[in-house]
């Protein structure tokens, strides 16, 4: 699939458990707001973004919900880092 424009996979990583840290994150300032979120849309609408952001938090601690960053090069190239963390 890749072959074609000369791409291979350099890493993998599967950001999971950051989406964990950021929901509740994402959740905290919401709640913080939703008094004017229910003033701007309404209290179903506050209700509803409540439950999609615990809903996808509780997705990507149990491990139901995967979210991956995938990392290209040009086939030839192997000016990519060894480790992550530089």
């Amino acid at each position: 699939m890749l072959a074609p424009w000369d791409l291979s996979v350099t890493d993998v990583e599967n950001l999971r458990l950051h989406y964990v840290a950021t929901l509740d994150r994402w959740r905290s300032r919401f709640e913080s707001s939703a008094g004017d979120v229910a003033t701007m849309f309404d209290d179903t609408f506050v209700r509803a973004w409540r439950l999609y952001l615990a809903g996808s938090q509780a997705a990507f601690v149990t491990g139901s919900m995967q979210l991956f960053q995938v990392v290209f090069a040009r086939g030839g190239s192997n000016g990519i880092p060894w480790t992550r963390v530089g």
